[in-house]
């Protein structure tokens, strides 16, 4: 897959590390899921007109430090601005261009750094690294996010590669973060606008740190079509179940790095009506602050748990219930005689965790991930602009 990346430091952060990105890229069908924050930021007003103009894109560019959100009309055209150079740097059409930021909401972007780092990144362009193209989307991320499969489906090789960015301000409809997938495989616009409405749900929309929807929140899948693999309706299925993999893990790390957290918590509900409902009782969980902090402080406190899914009002037989913390089994219509310093041991010994509840009432299933809720959050968030 021929993927071009150019990265600089304009100076927008004030670490003075990377925060420019472009990608260059033979024109190729896309999908991209934007935030449904009311307040979006610019590039997403922007990229929404784009993707409502363009079957294909030839190239991508971020800035990070920067959300440029709540900026007005000056945001709109600052985010147009960047469209207009990298297209020019990069020698295609600026409707081939989507445009990305993240960062601090309310300050406009300085023109003059963004415009001199995007020169500079495309001056220097090399072959996609996702590591580095990973650090320079980055912000309050203490690692870089990113993900590959080499694989094949009916003798046909394919290669799926993605990136991210989140580690605070995650919460769907889009859990600030950015997402963006590379595959060289064939396939029809139509059937990868559907195919990643679907991996959203179960991946980038099921993941919780704060319970705060951001701005700017991004997912992009770009399908070069370089590949031997074309995608139909009877191997879709399984190139499906390839992309979710790669979504699935970036979302993972975005969630186990959550602002100050120290564990990635798997909420995994079954037997509920339906996959809506399921999704639903997993989400509330998922939000429950006192569930959260509880998981900090090693606590299995199960009762916030329950509460949790009480507060939906959806008429559930608790006599039915059964949740296990782990292997430990907590409740069974009825609190169980579980050995607490055992699981409190689970939850010090684990940077993983698993919660399952099941409600007896269905076949419908869903899987959530958040992470504990802790001090250093509260610290990092206090002092975020000063």
């Amino acid at each position: 897959m021929d993927i071009k990346m150019g990265i600089a430091k304009a100076g927008i952060k004030p670490s003075g590390d990377y925060d420019i990105l472009v990608l260059k890229f033979k024109p190729s069908v896309y999908s991209v899921v934007l935030t449904q924050n009311s307040l979006a930021a610019a590039p997403v007003i922007y990229d929404r007109m784009i993707a409502s103009m363009q079957e294909e894109i030839s190239a991508v560019v971020v800035n990070s430090g920067n959300a440029n959100a709540a900026t007005g009309e000056a945001g709109l055209e600052n985010a147009e601005e960047m469209a207009e150079i990298t297209a020019d740097e990069v020698d295609v059409d600026p409707q081939e261009v989507m445009v990305f930021s993240t960062g601090i909401i309310g300050v406009q972007l300085p023109m003059d750094k963004v415009e001199k780092g995007i020169k500079e990144a495309c001056k220097n362009m090399e072959d996609l690294d996702l590591e580095k193209a990973a650090r320079a989307i980055m912000t309050t991320d203490s690692f870089p996010k990113y993900y590959e499969i080499e694989d094949e489906i009916d003798g046909k090789k394919f290669v799926i590669k993605g990136i991210a960015k989140g580690a605070g301000m995650i919460h769907p409809n889009m859990a600030t973060m950015l997402a963006y997938i590379f595959t060289d495989v064939k396939i029809e616009k139509g059937l990868l606008d559907r195919m990643t409405k679907i991996i959203t749900e179960r991946s980038f929309n099921s993941i919780d740190v704060d319970g705060c929807e951001s701005t700017n929140d991004s997912f992009l899948v770009v399908a070069t079509g370089e590949g031997e693999l074309e995608i139909n309706e009877n191997n879709r299925t399984a190139f499906a179940k390839k992309l979710l993999e790669v979504a699935t893990e970036l979302a993972k790390m975005i969630v186990k790095d959550g602002e100050g957290a120290t564990k990635l918590i798997q909420i995994n509900v079954h037997e509920a009506t339906d996959n809506e409902e399921a999704k639903k009782i997993a989400e509330a969980i998922a939000l429950s602050n006192l569930f959260k902090t509880a998981m900090f402080g090693n606590d299995p406190n199960w009762g916030r748990i329950l509460s949790a899914v009480g507060q939906l009002h959806l008429d559930i037989d608790f006599n039915k219930v059964k949740l296990y913390l782990g292997d430990f089994l907590l409740y069974a219509g009825e609190p169980k005689n579980f050995d607490r310093k055992a699981a409190s041991q689970y939850l010090k010994d684990n940077k993983e965790v698993n919660i399952d509840l099941y409600l007896g009432r269905g076949t419908g299933e869903w899987t959530y991930y958040t992470c504990d809720l802790t001090y250093k959050y509260v610290e990092i968030n206090a002092e975020y602009t000063t």
